[in-house]
């Protein structure tokens, strides 16, 4: 079955020069700076999250593989808007995810690197492991004040 495509990359490229930032039809990289991810911000935040920009600024680039990252499973076309709503979707059910999902991918990694003996990219990745689940802490322990 050949599903048509939902959002074209004029629409995107309309929506981006909206917001007044780069056109992410375009996009090469899963790459979103600071002021990309807060004019976006602006556009989404209606419920009175509490959302750092700098976490939003990370789900974007995390989400962005839903866009053209992977051709075969592209539904967004890497539509700023949709793309920050499944962000969204995701700090609704908790505000670090994107630090959990980064500490649980880590944990993938160095298994991997484990399996494969490979103890150069073992190390690396338990030194990141262990900066990411600092971050983690210490977002956790904010949120319990």
């Amino acid at each position: 079955m050949k599903l048509p495509v939902y959002v074209t990359k004029q629409e995107v490229g309309r929506v981006c020069k909206e917001l007044g930032i780069r056109d992410w039809s375009k996009k090469k990289k899963a790459t979103v700076t600071l002021a990309e991810a807060r004019k976006i911000l602006r556009h989404i935040d209606k419920g009175g999250l509490k959302v750092d920009p700098e976490q939003f600024r990370a789900g974007l680039e995390v989400e962005l593989e839903h866009g053209t990252m992977f051709p075969k499973y592209n539904v967004t076309n890497n539509h700023p808007i949709l793309t920050g709503k499944i962000v969204f979707a995701h700090f609704m059910e908790m505000l670090d995810y994107y630090q959990r999902l980064e500490v649980a991918e880590l944990e993938g990694d160095l298994l991997k690197a484990l399996v494969k003996k490979d103890m150069v990219k073992a190390r690396n990745y338990f030194k990141r492991l262990a900066g990411a689940k600092e971050e983690l802490a210490v977002a956790e322990a904010k949120s319990l004040r």
